[in-house]
């Protein structure tokens, strides 16, 4: 697969961001030219909500504004992301096409105003957005430092309309051969729900199938119209794509994805991304882990290649709840942190602060002083700084992982829309579980989706991985017969791609790789935990907790005779003494399947067994602490030390090279440092050691 990233026209790393000039007094524009360069930026992302001022009118078109921004920016030595501005509609177009509209969940028509309120089924929406994008590609596509092209922006939520009630039968015909074939897939015999022809299935909304936006009476119903919806989003896109390819054969096309955000099957859209790109907003308490996860994920998309950072914020977000500032160096950290999982780019929404709307109290480079002074602009300037002399080096970098964590969109449809057993199991919580405790030990972890190759991996983690579908199982027992580890948990392979229950003894397509049968699963209250004991105690003994606890679900399981007991229940259940976590041996691999959600303690211990015997060896480093590694093409090596905390901290230097960035920014003189040597990392330091091959 030819690798494709972006730089700027410089062949820097990308560094900058959303920038909405008009929204401001064109007299200002010269002067945010200077303090941008004065931060080091070289790279603005224009034109992202601009559609009513570019188009009046349904055949009049207006570029005269934009043509001075983008002549500014240009004079000014920027690269430019130009988007398409689609990501909002005009007033004049939802007056005059009331279809583009969507109907929401409840079957209440939306009219103009906010955004994602365009239907992706509306010929007209259709027709239009791909027009400007197309003009837009033909005005500017031959400038040498456009450099990317971003459609639409931060795609989102759903429409329960006539159009995508038409489209959605459509969509039914060519996915299944018959409606008997739909009716058995969907099961709906239960509760009389057959069908007699695709022109009577409606879309699984409150006054139909729906329970709630995720949930429904026939959960492969609701299923199938979110697969439904997430291939109307981008077929859109893509319409948009093509309408840009007409006169921009080259220039990479992306669109921005969210965090922890499960409209759309993200990994899908693959093929179609040019490079993949995401907006990262973590709240106050979101844990370091979790963050990088969420860029592996993004990562992954693109089976490993480098991701641009699209947006951050420079301080404070003003969507969370609690907006909080960004301690001093905080940013810093985070943008490194990014850029040692595999961003190509560091980029903020906002360049400059909107002066009135629902962002206003969002951060931004340039405050509403405008000027140079704030502790945030500083800050900006000082990772510029350390971005304009390393950056490119980082480009196109790679991680070396040999485990990977299987995550996977529609399987994560399928879990929400279960009723049943317990409303307090989250997908991507048990996916974080085990990807926490092997960055705890700064081991490189890639995550996967569900249809890649997985055989150049020692270790594959597939927690609830609920829905197998087409030869998900194969692969998985090819996997693990030809010598690979594999992880299996409660709530694994129950169900086919239409959420019906596999027939036999759980977890049925893989029975004879896990060596259990799960019988039953119990589920508990949030606040009650189980004591895990070690697997060759015989009974249960009052407060032996030695292997931990667990909780939340609780399969009571049967062993095979040649599956070894790693952990059993204790405390007072009447399953207490039965199996919780085995591992069993297949072909020349092993499967170890885990019964529960484990705590902390008990995560270690399974995570040790899996380690056993791999030679993958792992970094220690203080808590709060993390060692992570790019390796370019011609096998260089990026280490990344950071310090997620507000204290200073300890690091055991793991490799011999030259230390970048020093202490508290890039060293005039980067010094020599060797394999051993013991390092302070300031409160949300970084070091970055480069290692030639």
């Amino acid at each position: 697969m030819t690798m494709t990233t972006v730089s700027a026209a410089d062949g820097r790393m990308l560094y900058g961001g959303d920038y909405n000039p008009e929204q401001w007094p064109e007299e200002i524009w010269a002067k945010d030219m200077e303090l941008f360069h004065e931060a080091g930026i070289n790279e603005v992302t224009l034109n992202v909500f601009s559609w009513a001022s570019l188009q009046p009118s349904e055949h009049e078109y207006d570029f005269s504004r934009l043509d001075r921004i983008v002549d500014t920016v240009t004079k000014a030595g920027m690269s430019i992301i130009m988007a398409t501005s689609t990501g909002a509609l005009p007033s004049w177009l939802s007056l005059q096409y009331p279809e583009v509209e969507r109907v929401d969940f409840f079957g209440r028509k939306h009219r103009q105003g906010e955004r994602h309120d365009a239907c992706p089924n509306s010929p007209v929406y259709r027709r239009l957005s791909a027009a400007l994008a197309g003009k837009l590609a033909e005005r500017y596509g031959h400038l040498a430092n456009v450099v990317g092209w971003h459609i639409s922006n931060e795609y989102g939520g759903y429409c329960y309309c006539e159009r995508c009630t038409q489209a959605f039968q459509q969509w039914l015909r060519k996915h299944y051969a018959t409606i008997d074939d739909l009716n058995a897939a969907w099961n709906t015999a239960f509760w009389s729900g057959t069908f007699q022809s695709f022109d009577q299935i409606g879309l699984p909304d409150f006054a139909g199938d729906g329970i709630d936006g995720n949930r429904a009476v026939l959960p492969g119903y609701t299923i199938d119209y979110r697969r439904f919806f997430s291939d109307s989003i981008r077929e859109a896109y893509h319409l948009e794509k093509l309408a840009i390819r007409e006169h921009d054969a080259a220039t990479p096309v992306t669109t921005n994805f969210m965090w922890r955000f499960d409209n759309y099957d993200y990994q899908a859209w693959g093929d179609d991304l040019d490079i993949a790109s995401w907006d990262c907003y973590p709240q106050r308490d979101t844990k370091p882990s979790s963050t990088a996860f969420w860029h592996e994920v993004i990562r992954g998309l693109k089976h490993g290649q480098p991701f641009l950072l699209m947006e951050q914020t420079p301080s404070r977000q003003n969507w969370q709840e609690y907006c909080y500032l960004k301690a001093p160096g905080q940013m810093r950290e985070m943008s490194w942190h990014a850029v040692a999982h595999g961003a190509d780019s560091v980029q903020f929404f906002q360049l400059r602060r909107s002066r009135g709307g629902c962002e206003k109290f969002h951060g931004a480079v340039i405050d509403i002083d405008g000027s140079n002074r704030t502790r945030v602009f500083r800050e900006v300037a000082q990772l510029g700084g350390e971005l304009k002399r390393f950056g490119s080096r980082l480009l196109g970098s790679r991680s070396a992982a040999r485990v990977a964590v299987m995550f996977d969109f529609q399987n994560w449809w399928g879990l929400e829309a279960c009723v049943g057993p317990t409303r307090g199991l989250d997908y991507v919580d048990e996916c974080e579980r085990y990807f926490a405790e092997f960055a705890r030990r700064n081991i490189a972890v890639d995550v996967v989706s569900a249809n890649v190759d997985i055989n150049a991996y020692d270790i594959v983690l597939a927690p609830c991985l609920y829905m197998l579908r087409g030869d998900m199982a194969d692969r998985l027992r090819a996997y693990v017969r030809g010598g690979g580890r594999l992880l299996l948990t409660t709530m694994s392979a129950l169900v086919d791609e239409h959420d019906n229950l596999f027939q036999g003894e759980c977890p049925v397509p893989l029975r004879d790789v896990a060596g259990v049968w799960a019988e039953e699963t119990d589920a508990l209250p949030p606040n009650m935990a189980v004591p895990l004991m070690r697997g060759d105690v015989p009974a249960p003994a009052d407060g032996d907790d030695v292997f931990g606890a667990c909780g939340l679900l609780c399969d009571i399981m049967h062993p095979d005779d040649d599956t070894r007991v790693l952990a059993r229940y204790g405390g007072d259940a009447f399953y207490a003494g039965t199996p919780a976590i085995t591992a069993h041996d297949f072909g020349d691999g092993c499967c170890w399947y885990v019964g529960t959600m484990p705590n902390g303690t008990a995560a270690r211990a399974i995570v040790d067994d899996l380690l056993d015997g791999t030679g993958i060896s792992e970094t220690p480093s203080p808590a709060g602490t993390e060692i992570t590694v790019r390796i370019a093409a011609d096998g260089t090596r990026y280490t990344f030390l950071l310090n997620h905390t507000a204290q200073s901290q300890a690091v055991v230097v793991p490799c011999d090279g030259v230390d970048l960035l020093g202490d508290g920014g890039a060293a005039d003189t980067p010094a020599e440092v060797s394999i051993g040597t013991e390092i302070t990392l300031a409160p949300y330091g970084v070091r970055l050691i480069e290692t030639r091959a």
